[in-house]
């Protein structure tokens, strides 16, 4: 009999930690939806209003083999969104960078490649979708739209919030130029 019991409370402590388990996770899934939501509709307006933001260029040193152009839009004194073009030789990237209370909130990469060298015929495209939420890559979507592996996000994370503080502090400067960081021995 007592066999039997502890069988039975066994299996209940398991099925109840289990379905905890479940609920949590479904619970965050709910939550990381509605984030994603709120970005999309925040990147949405931001791009809705572009016309009214004050825009500034700056130009991209070093990002690239041919260089680039950046230009930030301002809602006043806040940087809503940064949009970065590189070019190279065998195509160009597109990098749009979105923000919400000065936050970094969602990043747009599109990577074309041309048929040759210095073409400007594009072959092939990819986009990659980047979102943040407190400084934190949370979803990677990439040019399959395919969810990447969280395990895959550190480095990404880490490059793409420097890129933004540079860019950002770029944007505020004086400076025409904003020159690509020393690159690491």
């Amino acid at each position: 009999m007592k066999r039997i019991l502890m069988i039975a409370i066994a299996a209940l402590f398991i099925s109840s930690g289990w379905t905890a388990g479940l609920g949590s996770a479904s619970a965050n899934n709910s939550q990381e939806k509605d984030s994603i939501s709120s970005i999309r509709r925040r990147y949405a307006t931001i791009n809705k209003n572009l016309a009214k933001y004050r825009a500034v260029k700056k130009e991209l040193s070093g990002f690239s083999t041919e260089g680039g152009e950046l230009i930030a839009y301002f809602d006043g004194p806040a940087i809503v969104k940064i949009a970065a073009t590189y070019y190279g030789e065998t195509g160009r990237s597109f990098e749009e960078f979105y923000y919400r209370n000065e936050k970094l909130i969602f990043v747009f990469r599109k990577q074309d490649t041309y048929s040759e060298p210095m073409s400007g015929k594009v072959v092939k495209t990819r986009e990659n979708r980047f979102y943040f939420s407190g400084d934190e890559l949370f979803r990677w979507i990439d040019e399959n739209a395919k969810q990447v592996a969280s395990s895959e996000y550190p480095k990404t994370q880490t490059q793409y919030l420097d890129s933004s503080k540079r860019f950002t502090e770029g944007a505020r400067s004086q400076q025409p130029t904003i020159e690509a960081p020393d690159p690491k021995p």
